[in-house]
């Protein structure tokens, strides 16, 4: 397997990447999987130290050293990653992320903080108070009742902890967010109108 190293920049050091994708890269990888993708799992092997790391059409975002990194996807790859997703046979490739943006990060105050556990574990409790009932907790009346109890805890918190709620880290302005889940769903056919398949070398 190729040796893969990180060359940063005189003037911005760290934050320019040489990713090289490599075929045990392509086997390990999941299709649809923003976090197991191929890229994501090249970037892992890639960055040791780079967390979180997501993979869409639009950015590749991952945090290393307490900062959230949001790479623009390079044009190349975000064909690749429409290819693998649709099943195309795909060849090992190399790319470069550089000039990342830095996002703004959200944290509780303690207030947040309260309100955010209150409402979980009452959702939680609702939950699994009905699976020892033996009821499924996918049925719709016990989903319901999880959502109304989780409001109500955060009501009553919102009282009990009055304050804000969150506040914003140092950083750039964030890049919007495409997909909210770990898992890809696009419209390939929409996607690759007039686009080669991809067969990077």
């Amino acid at each position: 397997m190729p040796e893969t190293v990180t060359q940063p920049t005189r003037s911005r050091a760290l934050t320019r990447f040489r990713i090289v994708v490599t075929e045990q890269d392509i086997e390990k990888a999941q299709r649809n999987n923003s976090y197991k993708c191929v890229v994501s799992e090249t970037i892992a092997r890639t960055i040791p130290d780079a967390t979180r790391i997501e993979t869409d059409t639009q950015t590749i975002r991952f945090t290393r050293g307490g900062e959230r990194l949001i790479f623009l996807t390079p044009y190349v790859v975000t064909g690749y990653v429409i290819a693998f997703d649709a099943g195309d046979p795909i060849h090992p490739f190399s790319f470069q992320l550089r000039d990342p943006m830095k996002a703004k990060r959200r944290h509780f105050t303690a207030a947040g903080h309260a309100r955010h556990v209150a409402k979980v574990r009452a959702g939680r409790k609702v939950l699994a108070d009905a699976r020892r009932r033996g009821e499924s907790i996918d049925a719709p009346e016990v989903k319901t009742a999880a959502r109304e109890a989780a409001k109500a805890a955060y009501r009553a918190a919102k009282v009990a902890h009055p304050g804000q709620t969150q506040i914003l880290g140092p950083g750039r302005r964030v890049t919007p967010r495409v997909f909210k889940r770990k898992a890809r769903s696009f419209g390939y056919r929409l996607l690759r109108i007039n686009q080669p398949t991809v067969t990077a070398g």
